[in-house]
């Protein structure tokens, strides 16, 4: 095999140098090695924390649009971002409880660019509890004329918002008991019926008009005989769809067992003619992480269950991540039209597996 040539050019003279094919093939290594650690190196990095104490947020959620990505910061509070090419971004950052972050951030082609991002706690003055009557002729995301509401709105949708990257990011199953009992006239309760189900975080029907009361689906059962009746879940409140067609009242502060905490009502818009939830949403007082929710079905006579009166739901909910809430545990009471026993559903849920590793403490 001949020997391998290279030019160079010295003080602009063209000079060759013969190389061995031995030290052409280590050129060569070497080259690709260096081409692949800056491969590697991530085009935008950077941490989160607190204005307040400094101290890192972890489980804070970084954005970098347009299209990039989205990711949980890990427990040191650091992101990365490898895919980006040179340009200009906007960087979002949403930890709950925290004033949202948005800020322009500019991707240089041959280096890392490092932030520092420090996030404010929320503070919202909040009125005493008051109940606001009046029909929803104008749905949708609250307007910036009502600045409290609004940020009290954010708080929630970054509740559905990291339910959703939680979901995506660290899938998990879980099953959901389930105990039915029948009331009689004189408060008497009938032998309890106990069943199990098993569902995947991605398992969900999305909120559509006129879907609310819809067949069963997956296992829930068979749409020939069942029928699933929606509750305010976390995937509804954070539905486009579900916030385009209800209005969102701010009501202040209450009190549920004993605990003070930040409740905001929700009805479907006059138009919405179809069986459809009205509610409320409450949230910590201080972390704005969600508790409970209470629901009723409002117009069911407008759907498949025309001898039902009246169905109300209580579901409390738990942290399974930082920040990150999941039903805990319901309580569904339905009421009939012609003399049939109210019913009293409890679901409890058990068996919660992520399916490859758990997010981090």
């Amino acid at each position: 095999m001949a020997d391998a040539t290279d030019s160079k050019s010295v003080g602009g003279n063209p000079m060759r140098v013969r190389l061995s094919p031995r030290a052409s093939a280590m050129t060569y290594v070497l080259l690709i090695t260096a081409q692949l650690a800056a491969a590697q190196q991530p085009a935008l990095r950077g941490t989160v924390v607190s204005v307040e104490t400094g101290l890192p947020l972890s489980f804070s959620i970084v954005t970098l649009h347009p299209n990039v990505g989205r990711q949980f910061t890990d427990g040191a509070g650091a992101f990365a971002f490898a895919g980006a090419k040179p340009g200009t971004y906007v960087l979002s950052v949403r930890q709950i409880g925290y004033t949202p972050l948005d800020t322009q951030v500019v991707v240089g082609g041959d280096s890392t660019t490092i932030m520092r991002i420090a996030l404010r706690h929320l503070a919202i003055e909040l009125p005493p509890v008051t109940i606001a009557a009046g029909q929803c002729t104008n749905p949708g995301r609250p307007d910036s004329t009502d600045s409290v509401l609004l940020a009290v709105f954010d708080q929630l949708q970054e509740n559905a918002r990291r339910f959703e990257l939680l979901a995506d990011s660290y899938p998990f199953r879980y099953g959901l008991q389930i105990t039915m009992r029948e009331v009689n006239q004189r408060g008497d309760t009938g032998r309890p019926v106990v069943q199990t189900l098993r569902f995947t975080s991605n398992d969900n029907h999305p909120y559509a008009v006129g879907r609310v009361v819809e067949p069963a689906w997956g296992p829930w059962g068979s749409p020939d005989n069942t029928v699933v009746i929606h509750s305010a879940d976390l995937q509804d409140l954070g539905n486009a769809d579900f916030i385009a067609n209800h209005c969102f009242r701010l009501a202040g502060r209450d009190t549920v067992g004993g605990e003070t905490l930040v409740r905001i009502d929700f009805e479907p818009a006059t138009r919405v003619r179809s069986a459809d939830m009205a509610g409320a949403a409450y949230l910590d007082s201080v972390t704005y992480e969600l508790r409970y929710t209470t629901t009723w079905l409002t117009r069911p006579e407008r759907s498949s269950l025309i001898s039902v009166r009246s169905m109300n739901f209580r579901t409390r909910f738990r942290n399974i991540a930082r920040g990150v809430p999941l039903q805990d545990s319901a309580t569904v009471i339905t009421t009939y039209r012609f003399g049939r026993q109210t019913k009293i559903d409890t679901q409890r849920t058990v068996e919660v597996r992520f399916s490859r590793q758990p997010p981090p403490p």
